[in-house]
């Protein structure tokens, strides 16, 4: 389904708050929020030459315009520029996933190492798949997984 131009720009602005979130992370001082978004920038093939290690060490060098890339890379674009230049169709989700984190999200909902295991049980089970970076959730849609006991 083709989308309107207006549904593109709320894409590229979605994206674009994802980048600004990633950047802040990948320069913490805390393992847990640098770690992560310094493997998703490695992940997008944008500091092949350094370890994550090394990476981490030189977190302070990681700008806005690698962000801006790895999330585009990360959305099927090659660079942001392709982001902000597209007219076709945009699954939704490419989104789905960025929101995972401030989501409200029903309980309960099954992380997956890779997106094969998370089809098979939503194969079997039901519910909603969203593809995270190698891993996947899948949220429970059943009626009793949204009761209050």
């Amino acid at each position: 389904m083709p989308t309107s131009p207006n549904h593109h720009l709320h894409f590229a602005h979605i994206a674009r708050r994802e980048a600004r979130r990633l950047c802040k992370a990948a320069r913490s001082d805390a393992l847990t929020d640098a770690l992560p978004a310094l493997r998703r920038l490695l992940a997008a093939k944008l500091f092949d030459k350094h370890s994550l290690n090394t990476l981490y060490r030189q977190r302070a060098s990681v700008q806005l315009k690698h962000c801006l890339s790895a999330v585009a890379r990360e959305s099927g674009f090659d660079d942001w520029p392709s982001v902000l230049t597209h007219c076709g169709t945009m699954p939704p989700e490419a989104t789905l996933r960025w929101r995972l984190r401030a989501a409200d999200l029903p309980y309960p909902n099954h992380w997956f190492s890779d997106h094969a295991a998370a089809r098979a049980w939503q194969a079997e089970h039901g519910g909603q798949l969203i593809p995270y970076g190698e891993q996947a959730v899948v949220l429970d849609d059943s009626p009793e997984s949204h009761s209050v006991a």
